[in-house]
């Protein structure tokens, strides 16, 4: 009989369904979420890059490859030294070039002492006689150095020698059986060859990070004028070069090393893409000078650069248009450049044949060369060009200042009323050591003689060309000046006044416009 089915029927219809246990159901949950577990998709095996993405595929490589190979041959340099009476909040100079500050304990057996630590980088030259290279600030002021090798192996250093002008130095690792297996010599090229464009590999250890390796272009060559040396110019990269950095090798595509990894430009401190590395020709000179005697000799010429040409004090001066040179403000007395006829106002153009751009390049042409060279130095002289054929002196650190004997004291000028700007717009005065006693402490004057500046008018033309008060002004269009009557007179009888003065020990020209 058909009709509604009770509860206790249901209950019996379900006692009879068979039960399926929580285990096998969970079993089974697992084994479907097995199933389909996401994955990525498989990569097409069977596709081919294109020609352009093989070759970047080779360079990628071989960039390896030149990275692994050279890694033999870069050291990390562990220097520390004893620092006196620096408080511990005060940033320490090694902090900068070696990625600090690290943690420095104090000597406990001398107060107001501590330890410093700094690491920076260095490639091995020699592997036989383990000459190594580095920066002159990684080593400078060591007590001890130490260098690990890319096998693993820890050894002390000395120092061979090191030259603060250029920032080069050369140590030698102290044990002559030290292990050279797995390490290599690093081939040096010749950084004159070097173009802007160019790949570069940085080697080092920045920030203390052992055997790092960056990639990228020479920005720029003979870059100079950094202050970073007193002689050099550098190559700049944007591969990245960090404090730690120092004293590693840029490497060009065939595994030369064309430079030695030693500067940046940031604001951080850290890499923002502008890098600065000695050239490998620099490099390999000075060290194999510093190898054979334990020093640098340097040429000297003996005259005191001014500033920088530009036009305006080309055209004053009667120079051919576009004419670059070094401007001579002073020759030294008894020095090569006196005996060789050179004079104060000359432009040196050329040294032996190699044009001169500027008082750095001739700092670097001379001051790289050896004392005793014979050399022809081609300068401008009143609009005519002239040569010289100069024996080079030897340069010394200090030199004592060739000035001349003091004037004799003038009374009041005749000619320019005492306390009036002349036509020019100066207040002048000839220079005496008795009445001007508060301005040459003041504005350090060197010189002797001549006409003190003690005021510019803001509007007038002469400040418009740079003179300040404190300069003192030696000669007008090439004549000494004895008087501010001379002055007036070859002011107001030229249409071009080209000036000589001394402000604080150096000599510049100023071109006045009338």
């Amino acid at each position: 009989m058909f009709g509604k089915v009770s509860i206790l029927d249901k209950r019996k219809q379900d006692s009879m369904i068979p039960r399926i246990s929580s285990t096998l159901l969970l079993s089974a949950a697992m084994l479907s979420s097995t199933v389909h577990a996401y994955e990525f998709p498989a990569a097409d095996v069977n596709r081919k890059p294109s020609e352009n993405v093989q070759l970047l595929q080779k360079i990628s490589s071989g960039v390896a490859e030149l990275s692994q190979d050279a890694s033999k041959g870069v050291a990390l340099i562990s220097i520390s030294k004893i620092i006196k009476g620096r408080p511990y909040y005060e940033m320490d100079p090694f902090d900068f070039f070696f990625g600090g500050p690290r943690y420095r304990q104090p000597d406990p057996s001398e107060p107001g002492q501590k330890q410093a630590a700094g690491v920076g980088s260095g490639f091995i030259i020699d592997l036989e006689k383990g000459y190594i290279v580095t920066n002159n600030h990684v080593v400078e002021g060591a007590d001890e150095i130490d260098l690990k090798l890319s096998n693993g192996e820890t050894y002390e250093a000395k120092v061979l020698g090191k030259d603060p002008n250029t920032d080069v130095a050369v140590v030698q690792i102290k044990d002559p059986k030290f292990n050279r297996k797995n390490l290599a010599q690093l081939p040096i090229g010749s950084s004159d060859n070097v173009k802007v464009g160019e790949f570069v590999i940085a080697l080092g250890a920045p920030f203390g990070l052992e055997f790092s390796q960056s990639f990228g272009a020479v920005s720029a060559t003979s870059r100079g004028s950094l202050g970073i040396t007193a002689l050099g110019n550098f190559i700049q990269t944007d591969a990245a070069i960090n404090p730690g950095n120092s004293g590693g090798p840029l490497l060009d595509m065939n595994g030369y090393v064309i430079g030695m990894n030693s500067a940046i430009f940031s604001k951080s401190g850290s890499s923002a893409g502008i890098g600065f590395a000695v050239p490998s020709n620099l490099v390999k000179e000075v060290a194999l000078q510093l190898i054979n005697k334990g020093k640098v000799a340097r040429g000297y010429l003996g005259v005191g650069l001014a500033q920088d040409l530009d036009d305006e004090l080309a055209t004053a001066m009667n120079l051919p248009k576009g004419t670059k040179g070094a401007l001579v403000g002073k020759v030294e007395k008894g020095t090569p450049a006196a005996k060789g006829g050179l004079e104060s106002g000359d432009v040196i153009v050329e040294v032996n044949g190699r044009s001169i751009h500027s008082g750095q390049e001739l700092s670097n042409n001379v001051g790289l060369m050896q004392p005793g060279s014979k050399v022809t130095v081609g300068y401008f002289r009143a609009g005519a060009k002239k040569t010289a054929d100069i024996s080079l002196g030897t340069y010394q650190v200090a030199r004592a200042d060739g000035q001349g004997q003091e004037g004799e004291e003038d009374g009041q000028e005749q000619g320019a009323a005492k306390g009036n700007f002349n036509n020019s717009g100066l207040k002048l005065e000839t220079l005496s050591r008795q009445k001007h006693g508060q301005f040459i402490q003041q504005y350090g004057i060197e010189s002797a003689r001549g006409l003190l500046v003690l005021e510019v008018d803001p509007n007038s033309k002469a400040r418009a060309s740079g003179i300040r008060p404190g300069d003192v002004l030696l000669k007008i269009n090439n004549v000494e000046l004895k008087s501010v009557k001379d002055f007036n007179a070859a002011y107001a009888g030229s249409s071009k006044v080209l000036v000589q003065l001394e402000r604080r020990g150096s000599f510049l020209f100023a071109s006045l416009r009338k």
